[in-house]
């Protein structure tokens, strides 16, 4: 189930499971084992032993490692499963994003995770970070809220700040995007289409990390999207309708249950007799709050792009739209997406190219904001939805009692609106063989609005007589020009693959909110329609900018000795000092040895990396 799953509880036997992991020949340290499906998951140690806990009987264990195929094995109530895994040689050739540019599989000294659009393709994600979850060893996926589009808390390797942020940092085709998928009513992921991506690349080390310097502490996630290519107009139409349901409710009290409930408590002096509850078996079910408060919700997406090209330029251009109700009232998700890419060879050396993406979203987050859940779940059974004349029901006494939560969630007005653009345009040029400068600029736009209204409404007993309304405006703008320039060649034996960048950023920041009560009625909700001498409003604003240096240069002798060096130095606003900004260097250093006839001579090397981190 896409939302609430914390609602379904299967009674099912967990064991613990060990074993080692080898290549056929020698232990392989580092190997990710994870239980499909979930996040649960360990790495072997240096002996290619391993132990991971809270199995189930029936579960699947999925082993992988760089360089290597996947694996799967059932558990089938096995405590002990060693197995070998298969060199893959087609892997090793794969081309991963490590960070202003690419590097194959085999080359990469960092830890870097991949999930492909295969992987994507078989889930039917709201928001991407659903994609990443259970798919990537090391990385831990928490939903904070069970609305439609919420966010996710995102650690990789754990938390490493006490007082900081430990949410990793986002980069779309180039473009740094804020992290704010730690925060319940903000998702950096809910503006993408998950139908437009194409790999996501997760750095988790030093070595892989460091090259977007001190802000990169908590990891990296690099997104890409699809470009176009050389070939015929190529027409596709992505569509699916379906519903989404609560598989099971939790057992509470029934209107009997809860009848013999209080009586007994009643005869040990704890709470005063009901008169109604004196016959309990005369009475009936009462209200199933989570029944009336769950409802079966359809969510439909539709996605339509186009891409072709010839040998000079390539174009894709796509549009997508998701429409998702929310299994709990008062909650659904909205998101139109528009978006384009358009790469060209205008001399031979030089390429040009532009990718830009237009989203705009509409989210109802009134059960979440409010917590009717847990209202829903804490209301007794004696109390109705509606009256007969069909107004909303609510308890005989305001004491220690719960409020309607269908009522709720039906007046209550909790929404959000945002619409943004992210722009990348480039230019490269070739100097000669193996020289390359690439600039770019990059925007990231967006505005967002907010909108609250508390009706005054009679449920019972439970009377509120204020009529209060919120609107809160926020705008952001961020700005980077980037340079890199890039040597990579090949020397017999040798290979080397350099960079050397510089870029700039900006992010500036603005909001404004305003407040007014005593509005007449529940109709008009516009701030406007408050009582002028309620209002009161409130503004921030902030500005940063970031200068940075970096470099990094990769080594390698006959593909089996491989080097890494990056160093970055970023200069902040934030950290300013008598009008001097902030200076953070960080630096990293990490070598691998892939040759098997040594390792296997050898064993105390570690077969996986050996790395210094140098960070400041």
């Amino acid at each position: 189930m896409l939302c609430l799953s914390l609602l379904s509880f299967t009674a099912m036997a967990q064991t613990t499971v060990t074993g080692t992991i080898t290549d056929g020949n020698v232990p392989l340290p580092g190997v990710s084992i994870l239980l499909k499906g979930t996040s649960n998951g360990v790495v072997t140690n240096f002996d290619g032993n391993y132990t991971i806990n809270n199995i189930p009987a029936n579960g699947v264990l999925v082993f992988s490692y760089v360089g290597f195929k996947t694996k799967e094995i059932a558990v089938n109530g096995q405590t002990e499963i060693n197995t070998s895994l298969e060199a893959d040689i087609s892997a090793l050739d794969e081309v991963v994003v490590v960070g202003y540019g690419t590097m194959k599989r085999s080359d990469v000294t960092g830890a870097v995770v991949s999930i492909s659009e295969k992987a994507i393709q078989e889930s039917i994600p709201t928001t991407i970070d659903q994609v990443l979850q259970g798919r990537a060893a090391g990385v831990q996926i928490q939903q904070n809220s069970g609305a439609p589009g919420a966010s996710s808390s995102i650690r990789i390797r754990g938390i490493s700040s006490i007082t900081g942020s430990n949410e990793p940092i986002f980069v779309i085709d180039g473009v740094i995007i804020d992290s704010n998928t730690g925060q319940a009513g903000q998702n950096a992921f809910a503006s993408i289409n998950p139908a437009d991506i194409v790999s996501i690349d997760i750095l988790k080390d030093a070595s892989a990390t460091a090259i977007y310097g001190s802000r990169a502490a908590n990891g990296v996630i690099l997104i890409t999207t699809k470009r176009g290519e050389n070939g015929d107009p190529t027409i596709t139409l992505d569509s699916y309708i379906g519903y989404q349901e609560i598989p099971n409710n939790l057992e509470l009290l029934n209107l009997q249950e809860y009848a013999i409930h209080k009586n007994n408590r009643a005869d040990l002096g704890i709470v005063q007799r009901d008169p109604d509850f004196i016959r309990p078996d005369l009475l009936g079910e009462g209200t199933d709050w989570q029944d009336k408060m769950f409802t079966r919700a359809m969510m439909q997406s539709h996605n339509l792009s186009i891409s072709g090209g010839n040998e000079k330029s390539t174009y894709s251009m796509s549009l997508g739209y998701l429409d998702q109700d929310g299994i709990a009232l008062g909650s659904s998700f909205e998101r139109f997406n528009m978006r384009g890419v358009f790469d060209s060879e205008v001399k031979d050396f030089l390429k040009v190219g532009i990718n830009f993406n237009f989203n705009n979203i509409n989210q109802n987050t009134t059960f979440s904001d409010q917590a009717l859940i847990l209202t829903a779940l804490r209301q007794t059974p004696n109390v109705s939805v509606r009256n007969s004349d069909g107004s909303f029901d609510g308890p005989a006494t305001d004491e220690f009692t719960q409020n309607n939560p269908v009522g709720l969630a039906t007046l209550r007005d909790n929404r959000n609106e945002s619409a943004g653009i992210r722009a990348n345009t480039f230019a490269e040029i070739d100097f000669f063989e193996g020289l390359s400068l690439r600039s770019e600029y990059s925007i990231d736009y967006g505005v967002s609005n907010g909108y609250t209204f508390n009706p005054s409404y009679t449920f019972g007993a439970i009377v509120n007589t204020v009529r209060e309304g919120t609107r809160t405006k926020s705008y952001n703008k961020y700005r980077n020009f980037r340079n890199v320039l890039t040597y990579e060649r090949t020397f017999g034996d040798h290979s080397i693959n350099a960079i050397l960048g510089q870029e700039f950023q900006e992010s500036n920041f603005e909001n404004l909110s305003g407040y007014r009560s005593g509005y007449l009625t529940n109709g008009a909700t516009d701030l406007n329609a408050g009582d002028a001498t309620t209002a009161r409003n409130g503004n921030a604003s902030f500005k940063s900018t970031l200068n940075s240096y970096f470099a990094r240069t990769f080594y390698s002798y006959l593909d089996k000795y491989l080097l890494t060096a990056t160093i970055r130095y970023d200069g902040s606003s934030k950290f300013a000092k008598d009008n001097r900004w902030g200076w953070f260097p960080s630096a990293a250093l990490a070598w691998k040895v892939s040759n098997e006839d040594f390792l296997k001579d050898n064993d105390y090397i570690n077969k996986d990396r050996c790395k210094v981190k140098l960070n400041k």
